[in-house]
């Protein structure tokens, strides 16, 4: 993924999250970052909802704000980056969730070929609440989820939840007997 860093930029505030643009969620949402010294920092807002390939799950409430800090070795030749970055979400995190990692320096700038770039081709459908994989040719019935709504769960409840009813919302403060 590629990020666009807009330095020197300001969020828009006013509206549900702060954003750039047009108050319409984005699917990399939208940054802004400042130098500070050697480090780049960033913050990550209005960003699409509820897509997940292999991670947990977010609303669009979701934001980030991330540091980029040159590694440098005994005589300051660069070796790579340490990126730490603090994922905020009220709706999906009970409290922010930290992550650093630390990125190797492989080669220089123009060296080497270029890495590539794989796009999202789907290779097994939701059928009947199950994932089917479909083979390049094959032709099936298949209901389009709606992405924006959180498709695995609506998929989980219609196909794997049959008869069952979500328990009552408990009174937190009914202390009683």
């Amino acid at each position: 993924m590629t990020t666009q860093i807009h330095i020197g930029r300001e969020f828009n505030e006013d509206g549900g999250v702060p954003r750039l643009g047009a108050e319409v969620p984005l699917w990399y949402g939208e940054t802004i970052g400042f130098w500070d010294g050697e480090a780049l920092i960033t913050w990550t807002s209005n960003i699409q909802s509820w897509i997940s390939h292999g991670i947990h799950e977010y609303s669009s409430r979701l934001q980030s704000i991330e540091i980029y800090t040159p590694r440098r070795d005994a005589d300051d030749d660069p070796v790579g980056l340490k990126h730490e970055i603090v994922l905020y979400d009220d709706q999906a995190f009970v409290e922010p969730v930290r992550v650093v990692q630390w990125l190797d320096r492989i080669r220089d700038i123009n060296e080497g070929e270029p890495i590539p770039t794989d796009e999202c081709i789907p290779s097994s459908f939701p059928i009947n609440g199950e994932p089917i994989p479909v083979s390049p040719g094959q032709t099936i019935e298949f209901v389009v989820p709606d992405i924006y709504g959180r498709p695995w769960a609506r998929i989980w409840e219609q196909y794997h939840e049959d008869g069952m009813s979500r328990p009552p919302e408990e009174d937190i403060f009914d202390f009683g007997p």
